[in-house]
């Protein structure tokens, strides 16, 4: 058996994670920011593309530009600490029981990279992908589709988790987690929370 894993929402508590991010950039309207440059452009935020911005618009100093990469990097080296209190002790149930244990995430690559850098979790998966389009494009999902082993997908977005099935076919289901992106679509799937893995 494989059991695929998303990051966000799923493993690590993101909404908790923007909020302190959103204190670090507390004299710029972060949340406004977020959804202006990135969200209803369809990009993916990526800290330093959005630091690049607000150089550019005169809305930071080259002072303050370092002070925040420090503010940044000090949150990042305690990511750990942004992890949903059961994560680590289900990744560790699975990977005891012997499972092939594969982490996909979706976003700025290097942001997602940088994420995954800090977290010990990492440690314990077998693969990890970063994807920075649709994860329904993966490489490693069409190379699963072809393995005979059953698969397990451990998601928040019900749009995404179905668009992984679609690829990965009949041997796949799908334990969907509540977060702002389980009912971006119409399914069946009962919506979970995290420690119900065990």
């Amino acid at each position: 058996m494989k059991v695929i894993f998303d990051l966000d929402y799923t493993l690590l508590d993101t909404i908790k994670f923007k909020k302190k991010l959103a204190k670090i950039f507390y004299k710029h309207d972060f949340q406004a920011d977020y959804k202006k440059y990135f969200k209803n452009k369809g990009l993916n935020f990526s800290y330093s593309q959005y630091l690049k911005i607000l150089k550019k618009q005169g809305r930071i100093t080259s002072r303050e530009e370092k002070e925040l990469s420090l503010e940044l990097k000090s949150l990042m080296d305690m990511l750990g600490d942004y992890l949903f209190p059961s994560a680590e002790k289900i990744i560790k149930y699975f990977k005891n029981a012997g499972v092939e244990l594969i982490l996909i995430t979706f976003g700025d690559k290097m942001w997602q990279r940088q994420k995954v850098k800090n977290l010990s979790i990492r440690k314990y998966f077998n693969r990890i992908s970063f994807e920075d389009e649709n994860k329904n494009l993966s490489r490693l999902l069409k190379l699963l589709k072809s393995g005979r082993e059953e698969i397990l997908i451990i998601n928040d977005n019900a749009k995404e988790a179905k668009a992984m099935m679609k690829i990965l076919g009949a041997k796949a289901k799908v334990f969907l987690l509540d977060g702002p992106y389980a009912r971006n679509i119409k399914h069946n799937w009962p919506i979970n929370k995290l420690g119900k893995l065990l």
